[in-house]
């Protein structure tokens, strides 16, 4: 139980600690293996869902049905669902049941499990690092946490020549975040989108970017609130602010830091308002 929490956002944090666990459980003795990678069908996203995957979702799922409540799910593989009985859901829920499949089937201890629910003003997002089973998590206007450091704050970095930073592009476009390279201190690709913007709203690195035009709702959504109730800000290339429309197969980039040099980024990739 969280004290800075509301009553509504410590009973989700409860249900989302459970599905986390439920899908540590399922994919624990998956992780590393071959057989985890096999295809079993195509997501809702267009892109090959994996066994892994589909073991980390039905655990979601299991856990969400199990509780009583109603939800609309927008998840990554199965697409749309609906939990519970035929009336108004009690949330809408975004789901990416295991960001960094690549890294869980390989046995690189860095994926994670992203959940957002939402329902009229009420914003609450979670994250959970399966390897390290630490969960992070925000409430809208109540600020990030996690289990294991408490309450979260971006890092007060504001020279980018220190800055360490997550980034990632696809060819032929990889010119972009060059110029990034020339002047931070670090860049690193970790393979988890989700959990690298936890990262940045910990202060453990002072900025996220993903310049493949490739991050959906469900990439984005539980980092998102999370960043930003941690003091960070969150665009897209050009500096506008995110909308969490609910549309799925919007893809976009996506700049996350601790905001104090988020304009100079946008400078240096190119984008930016005019």
């Amino acid at each position: 139980m969280s004290e800075q929490l509301s009553p509504q956002g410590n009973d989700l944090l409860k249900l989302c600690d459970a599905a986390a666990k439920a899908v540590a459980d399922a994919v624990d003795e998956m992780t590393g293996t071959p057989a985890s990678g096999q295809v079993v069908r195509m997501g809702a996203d267009g892109t090959p869902t994996k066994k892994i995957d589909s073991a980390a979702e039905n655990a979601v799922l299991e856990t969400l049905r199990a509780s009583g409540l109603g939800f609309l799910v927008l998840s990554e593989e199965v697409g749309e669902v609906s939990i519970g009985s035929n009336r108004s859901p009690d949330y809408f829920l975004h789901l990416d049941p295991l960001d960094g499949t690549f890294n869980a089937i390989s046995g690189i201890p860095f994926y994670s499990v992203s959940i957002y629910l939402s329902k009229d003003d009420f914003h609450f997002g979670y994250i959970c690092d399966l390897a390290q089973k630490t969960g992070f998590y925000a409430e809208a206007g109540r600020g990030a946490y996690s289990h294991t450091a408490g309450r979260l704050h971006v890092s007060s970095s504001s020279d980018l020549s220190i800055f360490s930073i997550s980034a990632y592009t696809l060819r032929p476009h990889t010119a972009r975040i060059s110029g990034v390279g020339d002047v931070v201190r670090r860049i690193r690709t970790l393979g988890s989108s989700s959990l690298e913007m936890a990262l940045v709203a910990s202060g453990k690195l002072d900025a996220f970017v993903d310049l493949r035009g490739m991050m959906r709702v469900v990439d984005i959504a539980a980092g998102k609130i999370i960043l930003e109730e941690a003091g960070g800000m969150v665009t897209d290339e050009r500096g506008n602010r995110l909308v969490l429309d609910g549309n799925m197969w919007q893809k976009r980039d996506l700049i996350g830091s601790n905001g104090l040099r988020h304009t100079d980024l946008l400078k240096l990739i190119g984008g930016g308002r005019n």
